[in-house]
């Protein structure tokens, strides 16, 4: 299991609440905290409201209500756009340049070509600088979005099942991925169903029913029997359901 270094400056959501229209709540959340430089698996069963809080935390949902803090600083939604950013499921949504190197570039506030080739240096991706991201391999996409991530030099990001599709060898790939960004200091959310993914690079468990907030431990050795008992327990009521 990966650890990360202790750090005060935790990041505190509260009083988050978000519905469709005239709707019930879809998410309410009355306070968190988000450890920074750590990465957080965000757990819980479909439509529990992962991808809400996660959009929520982002800044995507102009209607969601709550307080965020960061640092002391209030961040409103605009701000959370500023210091947030996702990684989607199907990247394929958010490669839109011809090269790799420009798809990093976009992403800087300020173009800086040196900064951007050691950022895809550092994840082995500078000898496909010049090719077209749509023609690389899933996990080498999956990359260059991190690059771009890392680019953006934004504080939280997120990523929406980030080994959906991945071998073993892509998967512990992204897995490195995600450890190096905690060791930049980067708050990570990792919504995932995969309890190997988790047990190789997270170290914060975030569970969601409901849209409440149900669990939030750090993986230490109680953490990880709560979290492998959660996922047999889904395991078990799959099984039963189809037997039924």
């Amino acid at each position: 299991m990966y650890r990360r270094k202790k750090n005060s400056d935790d990041i505190t959501l509260s009083d988050f609440t978000f519905s469709y229209g005239r709707s019930s709540e879809v998410l309410n959340i009355q306070q968190v905290k988000i450890p920074r430089g750590a990465a957080i698996a965000v757990i819980g069963q479909n439509g529990a409201g992962k991808s809400t809080f996660a959009r929520c935390l982002c800044g995507l949902e102009k209607k969601c209500l709550g307080v965020a803090h960061l640092n002391g600083q209030s961040l409103s939604r605009k701000l959370r756009l500023k210091a947030c950013y996702m990684v989607m499921q199907d990247v394929n949504h958010q490669l839109f340049t011809e090269s790799v190197l420009d798809e990093v570039l976009i992403s800087m506030e300020q173009e800086n070509e040196e900064q951007a080739e050691n950022i895809l240096s550092g994840l082995d991706l500078l000898q496909f600088r010049d090719i077209h991201p749509m023609s690389l391999s899933g996990g080498q996409k999956q990359r260059v979005a991190i690059a771009s991530a890392v680019a953006s030099e934004r504080k939280i990001i997120v990523f929406d099942e980030p080994t959906s599709g991945l071998d073993l060898r892509h998967m512990h790939e992204v897995a490195q991925n995600l450890r190096q960004l905690a060791r930049m200091g980067k708050s990570l959310l990792v919504i995932t169903h995969d309890p190997e993914f988790i047990l190789s690079c997270c170290t914060h468990m975030l569970q969601i029913e409901n849209g409440q907030i149900v669990r939030n431990q750090p993986l230490d050795t109680y953490g990880i029997e709560q979290m492998l008992g959660y996922f047999n327990e889904m395991s078990k009521e799959k099984y039963e359901k189809r037997v039924v």
